[in-house]
């Protein structure tokens, strides 16, 4: 136990920013964790709590109530499965660990059962928040006595071993009958399309539902023979004997949950003490990209100016690696998904159709909340996809190139942002377009929503460097813990989004409360975008360069 405790502690910190990257700027990382707490998570957390409470509420009606709980977590569960498969396969095969695990006098269910407990600790803690809002607000609606917190708290920190079990025995069993998969970049672009594929899937699902407004909902969920459901508790039958041991106070329901815990635990034990040695033997960490010769390199990079290389070297880092392209390009491509889903979900309110109604016709507050949801949508992309906020955790241990080319350190960080407005800003553009068309909004304010979204991408993008330069995360075995332990990313994304919506709040209140028009806010929200732009421009001349040049080589 005390080998296994070892372990566990050492992988965790492997994935967290180093005690040497941790020593500076200590009470920024203190007040940046308090406002992604209180700016993301438990606003999100009350959010998803509410929803349960009011779909409890009304499914308690005709004695449904426990419906609502089991299916939010048996979706939490489908995203834990889906994303936990390529963290399981990078934690159990294609970290730098493994090398070094492996000739220890170590049995192989010692360092499975480590990595497996690391990842799960270190990959749900978001999770963690949702699983207990979706308790908190099924509990309250029931009126359920204090003995389901308890419970709640149990399943809260267990209920995300299943899904991993899952990932873990599939990983091994397909390293073990498979030869395709032997390198991270094949593990990373296969688990890439498979998310895609889900998240399409489930916006094909709901489409053909109707919409999932209230009463529509509370009728599925309230149907005993709901397809849907019976699936999903075959899948995932835990969750149901674990709500049924809140409701009904009996230990035989919550014994079955911890048995099925226990058991899910044990076979993919037994499979890794079986094939674990053999299936980490046969693969490598490397990628599986075409090697091109140094010789080829140079020579098509020999005629560039510095600048057009250094240009090409990021495009080429960001494209190439499937962890990179897959958790950073990607999303530009299927954030419009997320639209049409909550397009969708309104169901029979039609609040969008009222809204694009009230574009079509001219109406001036909706004109304002397309504009102002053009600055916030292209802010959360920009944010979201971590171009920026991993430009330089992204060097890793080529940091010192950075430090010793004849580049100078601000035409390198412009370099960088540059690439994030290109991705995130084109991605953009093209959807403010088609959907200026689509709304008929005329010309003059399509060319008016671009500015918007040009300025709010270039915003977020500066802002990002600078917050990776604070404590970019140097050291990192594989590409996909850039961007797992970068507590920058989260952080920035947190700000961005807290000081954007500031300034789109501010905005709409202005036009509500005061007699200013729409195209005064407008114009008045480029201004200050302008200046949020100009000062994280600064931050990069004068703060980023400074982070930069004292960072140990």
């Amino acid at each position: 136990m005390s080998i296994y405790l070892k372990l566990v502690k050492a992988l965790i910190a492997s994935v967290e920013p180093s005690k040497q990257e941790k020593k500076y700027n200590r009470i920024f990382y203190m007040v940046m964790g308090f406002i992604a707490v209180f700016g993301i998570m438990l606003p999100m957390a009350f959010f998803v709590g509410v929803i349960i409470y009011s779909l409890t509420s009304e499914l308690l009606k005709v004695g449904s109530g426990q419906n609502a709980v089991e299916l939010f977590l048996q979706l939490v569960s489908v995203f834990s499965f889906v994303f936990g498969l390529n963290v399981i396969f990078n934690v159990f095969y294609f970290s730098g660990d493994v090398e070094n695990l492996l000739p220890l006098p170590l049995k192989p269910y010692q360092i499975i059962g480590s990595k497996f407990t690391a990842a799960l600790i270190s990959e749900s803690i978001m999770e963690f928040i949702i699983i207990i809002a979706v308790f908190a607000g099924y509990i309250i609606a029931s009126g359920l006595p204090f003995y389901a917190w308890i419970i709640a708290v149990f399943g809260m920190f267990t209920l995300p071993v299943v899904p991993l079990a899952y990932c873990a025995v599939i990983c091994m069993l397909i390293i073990l009958m498979t030869s395709f998969i032997k390198n991270k970049d094949t593990v990373n672009k296969i688990t890439g399309f498979l998310t895609f594929a889900v998240i399409i899937g489930i916006a094909y699902f709901v489409s053909q539902t109707g919409g999932f407004d209230t009463e529509h909902f509370v009728s599925a969920l309230s149907d005993p023979s709901n397809a849907l459901i019976s699936t999903m508790n075959m899948i995932f039958p835990q969750i149901h004997f674990l709500v049924s041991s809140m409701v009904n106070n009996t230990v035989i329901n919550l014994l079955y949950y911890i048995g099925i815990n226990g058991a899910s635990i044990a076979a993919f034990m037994l499979i890794a003490q079986a094939v674990y040695f053999r299936t980490a033997a046969s693969v490598n960490g490397g990628t599986g990209a075409k090697k091109r010769s140094v010789k080829k390199d140079l020579d098509s990079l020999r005629f560039h100016r510095p600048t057009v290389s250094y240009l090409k070297k990021e495009f080429r880092i960001l494209f190439r690696t499937p962890a990179y392209f897959m958790n950073c390009v990607l999303i530009n491509l299927i954030w419009p998904v997320f639209l049409y889903l909550l397009y969708v979900l309104q169901g029979q309110t039609n609040f969008l159709d009222s809204f694009i109604y009230g574009i079509h016709s001219g109406n001036e507050e909706m004109v304002l909340l397309f504009v102002l949801g053009v600055s916030a949508v292209s802010v959360l992309v920009t944010a979201a996809n971590s171009i920026a906020s991993s430009a330089i955790t992204r060097e890793g241990k080529h940091f010192a190139f950075m430090k010793y080319i004849p580049l100078p350190y601000m035409t390198q960080l412009n370099i960088k942002a540059l690439i994030s407005i290109i991705v995130s800003g084109t991605g953009m553009i093209i959807y403010v377009v088609a959907a200026s068309v689509y709304l008929n909004i005329g010309l003059k304010l399509m060319l008016l929503c671009c500015l918007v979204s040009l300025l709010s991408v270039m915003f977020a993008s500066y802002f990002g460097i600078f917050m990776d330069s604070v404590n970019p995360k140097l050291v990192w075995d594989n590409e996909l813990n850039a961007l797992r332990g970068n507590y920058n990313i989260f952080f920035n994304m947190a700000l961005a989004i807290l000081l954007e919506g500031a300034t789109c709040a501010g905005a709409y209140f202005a036009f509500r409360y005061t007699d200013i028009g729409s195209i005064m806010i407008i114009i008045v929200l480029l201004i200050l975008l302008m200046l949020l732009t100009t000062i994280s421009y600064l931050l990069c001349c004068y703060k980023a360069t400074e982070n930069i040049d004292k960072l140990a080589v």
